[in-house]
């Protein structure tokens, strides 16, 4: 796709869509990123393994930018940190081929993604939300109404 083509697109995804598809859209192209770059680094695609990377890198930074810490509380406060942690994971990974950084970033970005996913579809049905993510250095149990 062409940047003009590109830009022209994502206008009206981004003018036509709900906010919590526009997110979902996000985790996944992010996935679909991180997923290339490992591709890259396997086939020894230097350039395809960085651009990708930092494709990653872009999203996570428009995550981070975009959380309301007022409003999110510690839920943002929590994300914000889990950003962070995956643009230190996907620089090591960029700076060292390492393919376990890789895998784990995107382990978390499709976590975060179905967490979302299950908080769209319930916050449809006023249901309030509860998602357990698992343990580790970068996750916490989060609980949240969308």
């Amino acid at each position: 796709m062409t940047p003009v083509a590109y830009a022209a697109y994502n206008h009206v995804v981004t003018t036509t869509t709900s906010k919590d598809r526009v997110l979902i859209l996000l985790y996944e192209g992010a996935v679909r990123f991180v997923q290339s770059a490992r591709d890259g680094m396997r086939e020894k695609k230097i350039a395809a393994k960085g651009e990708n990377i930092s494709r990653t890198l872009k999203i996570l930074n428009e995550l981070e930018f975009a959380l309301d810490h007022e409003i999110g509380g510690d839920l943002a406060d929590n994300l914000a940190s889990l950003y962070q942690y995956m643009r230190r994971r996907l620089t090591w990974a960029n700076r060292k081929n390492d393919e376990s950084a890789l895998e784990e970033v995107e382990g978390l970005l499709i976590q975060l993604k179905d967490a979302f996913d299950q908080a769209a579809l319930m916050a449809k049905s006023g249901t309030p939300v509860d998602v357990n993510l698992p343990e580790g250095p970068a996750m916490r149990r989060i609980s949240f109404a969308v």
